[in-house]
């Protein structure tokens, strides 16, 4: 099993001491191949706003050098952890940077089909609160990527940093997250059998009728067409994996 795990920041404090625990509860279950991201590091510039991805393709945008790889990675990988601590109420600056170029990739624009059978688990943790804010905007891309299951967890550490989380608040981490490392990796090795969740092919659905009515010269408009979406092909049927072929 591959797992990719993105860390919204490059400090080893709650969020990632947390995560580790959860890569302990799921190394348990059997064998796991980790690619590690930490951002900003491997993503160092923000995102300018100037369509080139929707508009004229993802080649074109101005930081593809550094989102390209992080992309690559997400698409080799049969889980994903999007991990970030809570700043602001929200998440990370440098997550939410991340956010920010995968926009293409949404279902409304050029979703790649191997997102429909990823398992995503979005976690954030917090001083203060915050962390169900966090994991929402978390959790939305990852659903509008196409993702068949996404879980979460939030926690509420009281402490800057990991080393003042009192022992009894990082024991209640610990087996938190030994309960929801067992669904995360069964959804994960098991993904191939899971229903598509309704929402997914509602905003697919809708989108369908949407896009089919743009400009023949549009990017979106096209790759649908490449992609068989307005005929009879789905991504919801007949879908299989590299472990297929």
């Amino acid at each position: 099993m591959k797992i990719t795990v993105i860390y919204g920041n490059n400090k080893k404090g709650s969020t990632y001491n947390s995560v580790q625990l959860l890569k302990e509860k799921l190394n348990e279950q059997g064998k796991i191949d980790y690619t590690e991201i930490f951002l900003p590091t491997d993503l160092q510039e923000f995102c300018r706003g100037c369509f080139n991805c929707i508009l004229d393709g993802e080649e074109l945008c101005h930081n593809s050098n550094y989102v390209q790889p992080i992309i690559d990675k997400m698409l080799a990988a049969d889980g994903i952890i999007l991990a970030s601590p809570v700043y602001s109420l929200d998440v990370s600056a440098p997550m939410k940077n991340l956010l920010d170029h995968l926009c293409y990739l949404w279902i409304p624009h050029r979703s790649r089909t191997e997102f429909f059978s990823k398992i995503g688990f979005v976690l954030a943790t917090a001083a203060g609160t915050g962390t169900k804010r966090t994991n929402k905007t978390l959790k939305l891309s990852l659903d509008y990527l196409g993702f068949k299951r996404v879980y979460s967890y939030g926690a509420n550490v009281a402490a800057s940093d990991w080393s003042g989380v009192s022992t009894k608040k990082k024991e209640k981490i610990e087996s938190d997250l030994a309960n929801r490392a067992d669904k995360f990796y069964k959804a994960t090795l098991n993904r191939k059998k899971l229903r598509y969740r309704p929402k997914t092919r509602v905003i697919f659905l809708m989108m369908k009728k949407l896009i089919k009515g743009y400009d023949q010269a549009n990017l979106d408009r096209t790759y649908w067409q490449e992609q068989g979406w307005f005929d009879n092909k789905s991504p919801f049927k007949g879908r299989k994996t590299d472990e297929d072929n």
